[in-house]
């Protein structure tokens, strides 16, 4: 092709159609969790009742009753209600959460939020204007424990050595 789109000969040069592109989404995805591909939702009119284990990131926006164990973060929406003993990567609950919280990293009440029931994480927060009724446990688990902390006394501190 030669200078301003015409062959050397002289001629205009060939149109060639442009590509289609796929259409853009019109609208972001009211749920921020969907859009990075891995998550499910539990959506506002739904009631699950039993066991919910997996590897991706659960948002609750209707009604869990039962057992939550997963390796990655639950959250739950303003409009949801965990009935449940949680075992999470991640706690982060803007609605009611009723049962034990067990996090690996961390367990957030954000202000609309209300839990119920004792938390074991090593980092919890817990918003102005949120409810929390139960213990908290920040204690690094067995084998976390970071060197050149103390995590305690040791098991046989009143044992005897005979020195010679």
């Amino acid at each position: 092709m030669g200078l301003f789109g015409k062959e050397p000969d002289g001629k205009p040069a060939p149109v060639i159609p442009p590509t289609q592109r796929p259409a853009a989404p019109s609208a972001p995805s009211p749920h921020p969790a969907r859009a990075a591909g891995s998550a499910c939702v539990i959506g506002a009119k739904t009631t699950v009742k039993g066991e919910i284990t997996g590897d991706e990131d659960v948002l609750v926006e209707g009604a869990v009753e039962g057992q939550v164990r997963i390796s990655r973060d639950l959250r739950v929406a303003a409009s949801g209600s965990v009935r449940a003993n949680v075992e999470a990567n991640s706690v982060i609950v803007s609605g009611e959460v009723l049962g034990d919280c067990t996090a690996a990293v961390r367990v957030d009440i954000q202000s609309t939020g209300r839990l119920t029931g004792n938390i074991r994480a090593p980092k919890i927060v817990i918003a102005e204007g949120a409810v929390f009724r139960g213990n908290s446990d920040m204690s690094p688990r067995q084998g976390d424990a970071r060197p050149g902390i103390m995590t305690g006394p040791p098991a046989d501190k009143d044992r005897k050595v005979a020195l010679s």
